[in-house]
């Protein structure tokens, strides 16, 4: 497994002509026809869960009737039905199999939550250069973060 791995921050270009700058992870899934096909997630750190909208299921190969039914709420505050699915992906160098809602809406955003990976990695989000790490937990570089925290706090 590698230490750590940098990703930039992802763009959308919105309707009014607005350019959005946000925090992502290149995340690789296997594809039902075989390879892999990549998403950048939102990293959002106050949501539980991963979600992808419902369209996405089909080209990953997935039923998203086989997976458990689940509600969950949205920042506005209403419920949106899902279904909970366990898949392996990609996240740089690593491997790993990370809880994902897809969700009843195929135009909501691919976001990448905590379960999976908080508990995995240390995120330092980088904001003045527009990047995200990913520190692998146990890493000589996550030891270097945490002595910095202990030192200032």
């Amino acid at each position: 497994m590698s230490d750590g791995t940098v990703f930039p921050y992802g763009i959308t270009f919105r309707e009014d002509g607005v350019v959005d700058i946000f925090p992502a992870a290149q995340v690789f899934f296997h594809y039902k026809n075989g390879g892999e096909v990549q998403f950048f997630l939102l990293i959002d750190s106050g949501a539980h869960i991963s979600v992808l909208p419902r369209a996405d299921a089909e080209p990953l190969g997935i039923k998203i009737e086989d997976g458990k039914h689940t509600l969950i709420v949205g920042i506005s505050g209403t419920f949106v039905r899902g279904w909970r699915h366990d898949i392996s992906v990609r996240l740089g160098e690593n491997r790993i199999k990370l809880p994902f809602v897809f969700i009843d809406d195929d135009n909501a955003p691919r976001v990448l939550g905590r379960a999976g990976i908080f508990d995995k990695f240390s995120i330092v989000f980088e904001e003045s250069k527009r990047r995200t790490a990913f520190l692998q937990n146990n890493s000589k570089e996550v030891g270097a973060v945490s002595k910095i925290l202990s030192r200032i706090s």
